[in-house]
């Protein structure tokens, strides 16, 4: 995927994103790390990350009586639905300065195995989780969650399009997990 201005990128060595601002050479970017502070990366060390269709994701409010109907997509054996969800924790909640490095994780696995199940009952054949580069141990605990379903295979995702901080799930039969997660 080429980067270009305005392009959300990751850096492939260090832990951050930020937003591609300039060129400053045919090797180098200039980026946004946090509003106001930029820095200079060599364009070989960025990734850049592809947006996210939110199109793809059904929601349901909590308030609304159990009785109503939610019209969904009839159930076919054959479906090609895809989800992306994105499981870096400043995406999952707004206030996780203070939090730990094992509360954001417990977080981050919880929203994992929500999706993960929504995917499943409501017969998606892929979801891309996109967990970032890191020390890797979000994208460990993934892999672990996911040996306790069958019927789930799993691989790195398209690096092209997500760089090496994503895992594809493709869900080949509709069993639940083998034991309690």
């Amino acid at each position: 995927m080429k980067i270009k201005v305005g392009d959300t990128v990751r850096f492939l060595n260090e832990k951050g994103e930020g937003i591609v601002k300039e060129f400053l050479s045919s090797v180098k970017a200039r980026v946004e790390i946090t509003p106001g502070i930029e820095i200079d990366v060599p364009i070989k060390e960025l990734v850049a990350l592809p947006p996210i269709s939110l199109n793809s994701i059904r929601v349901s409010h909590k308030d609304s009586p159990k009785t109503q109907k939610i019209e969904t997509k009839p159930s076919k054996p054959h479906a090609k639905d895809e989800m992306f969800v994105d499981l870096h924790i400043e995406k999952l909640q707004e206030d996780h300065y203070g939090l730990t490095n094992s509360e954001k994780l417990d977080i981050q696995a919880r929203h994992f195995r929500k999706k993960l199940e929504m995917a499943i009952n409501g017969h998606f054949t892929k979801v891309v989780f996109i967990h970032g580069v890191g020390n890797g141990v979000l994208r460990q605990t993934i892999r672990d969650l996911l040996k306790t379903y069958e019927g789930i295979e799993y691989s790195d995702a398209s690096y092209q399009k997500f760089g090496a901080g994503a895992t594809e799930v493709r869900i080949v039969s509709r069993n639940k997990s083998r034991g309690s997660i």
